[in-house]
């Protein structure tokens, strides 16, 4: 019972778009953010999958599979995903590759003190995914939940246990900047509007891929890139709410992504202008707020 509350979260908004085939590799490469050639067993990355006007469709977390087979599994919400197996399936015929969504409901966030009540201690070191047995677990940035791709035997155990609310794992997110894109905010933002070029979601190291020349430019050219802020309200912010200038109906920015908790909301704003006052409003709430 007490597990429930504090720490172990079953991701059912989640699904898995698993590719496969001798050209998966090749396949991916030419279409989304990150680079193939540096994800294996050992190491996932975050990615994202954008527009040929740069702005982000859908992000997931990308690993490979342990088998050896040539599979990439990309892990995220349910809707976005969906809207990339639809995006990519106009490129897949032209490689050797399946593509298939899976909703075998074996996704959970789980707390690092609870990943060793269940599996010992993890030894990540310089990598950021681990196996054990027949479950991979894969921790990003500085987040407090670790993710967790079950086996579907360990998946009934541990649903048993789990909290459906993902309150949690949204909140884990939001304080560790990493916003992931949903049906509202599919293709409204630039990837330097979501903080994805410091969080490792965009190599820039890599060859070409949709969208690829603008984020460049952006990140090249740009005198000003919008930057991230992380708030609280007691009132219940909701995702898009328009950000201005304290006593202005100028738009700056938005929220980005926010979650109920008991206070009220927690939540990022995006804000494209270099501030010199540190207060900004909600315009939909007439409320002002100060940023750090």
């Amino acid at each position: 019972k007490e597990m429930k509350d504090s720490g172990l979260v079953f991701l059912k908004n989640f699904s898995e778009l698993s590719i496969s085939g001798e050209g998966s590799k090749d396949f991916l490469q030419g279409q989304i953010s990150a680079d193939i050639d540096k994800i294996d067993e050992n190491n996932s990355s975050l990615a994202c999958l954008c527009n040929v006007k740069g702005r982000v469709i859908s992000s997931f977390t990308l690993i490979k599979d342990t088998s050896g087979k040539n599979r990439f599994s990309l892990i995220g919400p349910k809707e976005t995903i969906q809207r990339t197996e639809r995006e990519l399936r106009k490129y897949i015929p032209f490689y050797k590759s399946e593509m298939k969504i899976r909703n075998e409901l074996n996704l959970f966030g789980c707390k690092e003190e609870i990943s060793e009540i269940l599996f010992g201690d993890l030894n990540f070191s310089e990598n950021n995914t681990v196996s054990f047995q027949n479950e991979k677990l894969i921790r990003f940035l500085n987040k407090s939940f670790i993710l967790i791709y079950a086996s579907s035997e360990l998946s009934d155990t541990l649903r048993a246990i789990s909290n459906e609310d993902p309150s949690e794992w949204i909140l884990d997110d939001i304080s560790n900047k990493n916003v992931e894109i949903d049906e509202n905010t599919s293709e409204l933002y630039l990837p330097h509007d979501l903080n994805y070029h410091e969080n490792g979601r965009i190599d820039f190291e890599k060859g070409c891929y949709t969208g690829q020349e603008i984020i460049a430019r952006m990140q090249y050219r740009s005198k000003n890139l919008p930057r991230l802020y992380l708030l609280n309200s007691m009132k219940e912010v909701k995702t898009n709410m328009v950000v201005t200038k304290k006593n202005s109906e100028k738009k700056i920015g938005s929220v980005v992504s926010s979650v109920k908790n008991s206070n009220g909301s927690s939540f990022l704003v995006s804000i494209s202008k270099n501030l010199e006052e540190k207060e900004i409003s909600i315009r939909e709430l007439d409320i002002n707020l100060s940023i750090n």
